[in-house]
């Protein structure tokens, strides 16, 4: 449990990795079988998703080196474990959807666990597409764990629905080019597009070659020999946008180490903070400034980044009118239902809401009445809680700072310095 009292934003901050960055990339490392030195890769300063993901390559025979600039992935002579091997995921759905395809170039059985709150996730979507595919799943009333067994004849043409999301979908991506034969990968009703299209960019950095025959429609030869042997990890937009949600709403706060020209979905906030008439300063350095200035009331479609959820009906309550957050229906499966985790959230603040079809509308005031948050373990939940002291005219108290450790891992180093600054 923790109390956070009102607070303002002010200083300086590096981002932290990208955890979506960081798991493509491991995973095609693994599957390039060469030697790869990852730039900013430090595994003192990931979340716990990308150090199972790191885990789980370790238990494979890959070794990870780090020196000052990052970390060095190395390809074991030998991959010699038995089938029906058992491997933990830890709480990462990322992990789990693309893992459970990929991890067939290794063995032609194998068992995905976990623990937390991916437990208690119905996987039912993950169980259908993979048996659709051909691969043989075995699981109690869908929960984890599942044991899989390889497809031996997976068809060269492959339709997918991705109204669920991408993940799945990334997992395809990286794997085909590691087949005998071409693929052709074609998506019905998808959604995250910008994740995609993150998982079509690294592959080609490992110079990967894919053919996008339209928006949905990919074509992958097989056989294909991948590797490269250095590659630069971007920060996190993701958890940077906590940061600038919170000096748009209070204060002032300078980041770098962010890519503007990177395919993360949740690069969206530039968007939103200019909507919202936050103040946004892009200096000859690379570093991005956002400053308080006007609280006006916006509308913003997350489907396809629908992790900014919690942190943007934050900034909804530091408006002044009604704020529209549309795509409620990418909420439901997460860590935790994070529509019911929001609405509660803010149930707590004393916010008025009404939902409508596929959306949130949030009456927003200005200020927050404060009080305790329930984060149901989940680390964006955490995060926007203390993110909205900001605003509040009391304490906030959340449940658990701990599950921030997911994607995460020094979050209250910096916010440290940032009280540090304010006081």
């Amino acid at each position: 449990m923790k109390r956070v009292s009102s607070y303002k934003y002010y200083g300086c901050l590096k981002s932290c990795s990208s955890k979506s960055h960081a798991q493509r990339i491991l995973i095609l490392g693994a599957l390039s079988k060469s030697d790869l030195f990852i730039d900013h890769l430090f595994e003192s300063e990931v979340g716990s998703d990308v150090k199972d993901v790191m885990n789980i390559f370790r238990k494979l025979g890959y070794t990870f080196n780090e020196t000052q600039s990052g970390t060095a992935m190395n390809v074991p002579n030998k991959i010699g474990l038995p089938n029906d091997t058992t491997f933990s995921i830890g709480e990462s759905g990322f992990a789990l959807r693309t893992l459970s395809t990929v991890l067939s170039v290794f063995l032609d059985e194998y068992t995905i666990d976990g623990h937390k709150t991916i437990l208690s996730r119905n996987h039912e979507d993950l169980i259908d597409s993979l048996r659709s595919i051909g691969f043989k799943v075995d699981s109690i009333k869908n929960n984890l764990p599942i044991s899989v067994s390889r497809s031996q004849n997976m068809n060269s043409i492959i339709s997918i629905d991705g109204s669920g999301g991408s993940q799945f979908i990334s997992g395809l991506l990286m794997l085909s080019p590691f087949l005998k034969s071409p693929t052709e990968i074609r998506v019905s009703n998808p959604t995250s597009r910008p994740y995609l299209e993150m998982t079509i960019d690294v592959l080609q950095e490992f110079n990967g070659e894919i053919i996008k025959k339209t928006d949905s429609i990919f074509q992958i030869r097989g056989n294909q020999k991948l590797g490269v042997n250095k590659i630069a990890l971007e920060g996190d937009w993701s958890n940077m946008a906590f940061h600038f949600v919170g000096a748009a709403l209070s204060g002032e706060v300078t980041v770098s180490e962010l890519l503007l020209n990177s395919a993360q979905a949740d690069k969206l906030i530039l968007k939103v903070l200019n909507m919202f008439g936050a103040k946004v300063e892009f200096e000859s350095n690379g570093e991005i400034t956002v400053s308080c200035d006007s609280k006006n009331p916006f509308e913003i479609d997350l489907t396809d980044a629908p992790d900014l959820f919690p942190v943007l009906s934050v900034l909804a309550c530091g408006a002044e009118g009604v704020s529209t957050l549309n795509g409620t229906h990418r909420l439901i499966n997460k860590e935790s239902n994070r529509l019911v985790s929001v609405c509660e959230m803010l149930d707590v603040f004393g916010v008025q809401y009404e939902l409508e079809d596929d959306s949130l509308h949030v009456f927003g005031t200005a200020s927050i009445n404060g009080g305790e948050v329930k984060t149901y373990n989940d680390h964006r939940m955490a995060m926007a809680a203390i993110c909205a002291a900001t605003i509040s005219k009391n304490d906030i108290i959340i449940d658990n700072e701990e599950c921030i450790q997911k994607s995460y891992s020094n979050y209250f180093i910096h916010m440290n310095e940032i009280l540090k600054n304010e006081s």
